[in-house]
């Protein structure tokens, strides 16, 4: 079996910083197939539901962009752009309204209207988040780091806030539903999980505090059930959480600074019971994705991909001799 996948990268504009890869499963290979320049700091991609174009944020203060582009047989063209809205673009995700854009350095959250053809059109809705968390460095104000559908709601991760904020769109507006799921102060939530099997469950990673925090819905409110530890016991290096991902009944992490990925496996009440943390191969993982019974990591700061065999019935990870060299990449987008 193949699979083929976009990378985002920290690239200059004259950098390939969009390159599509091939896995082969059986052949055992991993292969650059394109790439793409022109865009600054393409840090995160999107693919529309049709996979017919490509999203890319442009990583910049104090404005950022988005970036709309055909996929062709000949490769990306650039179709459309629009101003993000806000400093720093750093995830999009696609939504019943359009593409959501968080723009983490001035906190807010934009939705973009499409076009027929899946090409940028306008902003339809902005919510800009105000306040303060506990942590003077990282928490001066609102980060708005990431956006996931669920269900028909719009979950959005505030690292700034220790608040994960729920909206519903109603024709591309956002409206605060105000529930909020509330991390412990200092936590700085980034990214998030759910499993189809257990929609009542929320899986939200911390960059700050290193942990997979477990939400449970009772009713309308979220309640914490659990939080695991995605660090070794004892670890006192610098480390900060980077994504977290679902696959089956497993759930994964990845440390950046430990350099590696935690394993958990997902009970039949929802909580995780851990089954190991495993080497990423590379420096700084910011992002990885799973291919069938294989891992892929996306190492930022070695400039890398590595590539780790999955054992699905032990939860554990070894890495192969595949991989491939590449730009400060930070995003891996299945195509």
């Amino acid at each position: 079996m193949t699979f083929t996948f976009y990378t985002g990268s920290y690239a200059l504009e004259n950098e390939p910083g969009i390159c599509l890869f091939r896995l082969d499963a059986e052949k055992q290979s991993l292969d650059r197939l394109e790439g793409f320049s022109g865009i600054h700091h393409p840090s995160y991609l999107c693919l529309d539901r049709g996979h017919s174009m490509l999203y890319a944020v442009q990583e910049q203060v104090p404005e950022g962009m988005v970036h709309g582009l055909s996929v062709t047989e000949a490769g990306l063209e650039l179709h459309s752009s629009l101003p993000s809205g806000g400093a720093d673009p750093c995830h999009l995700s696609m939504s019943g309204g359009g593409l959501c854009v968080a723009n983490y350095t001035s906190g807010s959250l934009a939705v973009c209207e499409l076009g027929e053809d899946g090409g940028l059109k306008r902003r339809s809705s902005f919510s800009l988040h105000e306040g303060k968390g506990t942590n003077p460095l990282r928490q001066e104000c609102a980060h708005v780091h990431f956006s996931k559908e669920h269900e028909g709601l719009l979950y959005v991760t505030d690292l700034g806030l220790d608040r994960v904020f729920v909206y519903r769109e109603t024709d591309g507006s956002l409206q605060d539903t105000g529930v909020r799921l509330a991390l412990p102060a200092g936590y700085g939530p980034r990214h998030l999980e759910f499993d189809p099997g257990r929609p009542e469950m929320v899986y939200v990673l911390c960059e700050l505090a290193g942990k997979v925090v477990v939400f449970k819905k009772e009713e309308k409110n979220y309640v914490l059930v659990q939080e695991a530890d995605i660090l070794p016991s004892g670890f006192k290096g610098d480390n900060i959480s980077a994504a977290v991902k679902r696959s089956g009944n497993l759930l994964f992490a990845s440390n950046r600074g430990h350099d590696s990925i935690a394993v958990f496996r997902i009970q039949a009440d929802g909580t995780l019971t851990p089954t190991g943390i495993f080497p990423s191969g590379g420096r700084t993982p910011r992002d990885f994705e799973i291919f069938g019974d294989f891992l892929v990591a996306a190492n930022q700061d070695s400039d890398s991909l590595t590539v780790s065999k999955l054992d699905r019935r032990r939860g554990s990870l070894s890495l192969t001799d595949l991989g491939a060299g590449l730009v400060r990449p930070c995003c891996i987008c299945r195509s």
